[in-house]
């Protein structure tokens, strides 16, 4: 069975447009979007954050481009926050930088457990052709 890959450059792509797309959806009003609780709101955060993480990291995923994507998109999180503080219909909170660091560090721990479990299975069945 042929396995299908899409290059770096597809990811990059994939990657700015959700970018801007999150940019534009953090300046817009949302009083039309009904929010459940406070939580729902840090929930999209982390969603947004793990989905922005898992794009870069596939256009790039040596260790030292993995660290600083995880700077960059953090960074993009402050700015966000930054430009909300000046809008009026939107506020800024470090809640919310939070939780896009938890996006973020959340992805890089799944992204590195199954790395291992894969880099095991491959060990293991080396392994088991050898006996």
């Amino acid at each position: 069975m042929k396995k299908i890959t899409l290059n770096k450059k597809y990811f990059k792509f994939l990657f700015f447009a959700t970018a801007i797309i999150i940019f534009i959806l953090a300046i817009v009003n949302n009083d039309h979007i009904f929010l459940d609780s406070y939580y729902a709101d840090k929930i999209k955060h982390i969603t947004a954050f793990f989905v922005l993480s898992l794009l870069l990291n596939r256009s790039s995923s040596n260790i030292e481009k993995r660290l600083r994507n995880m700077l960059a998109l953090l960074l993009f999180g402050i700015l966000i926050e930054f430009v909300q503080h000046f809008l009026p219909n939107r506020d800024a909170s470090r809640a919310d930088i939070l939780a896009d660091f938890v996006g973020i560090v959340l992805f890089q721990v799944t992204y590195s457990f199954l790395k291992f479990i894969q880099q095991w299975r491959i060990k293991r069945k080396k392994q088991s052709k050898s006996l």
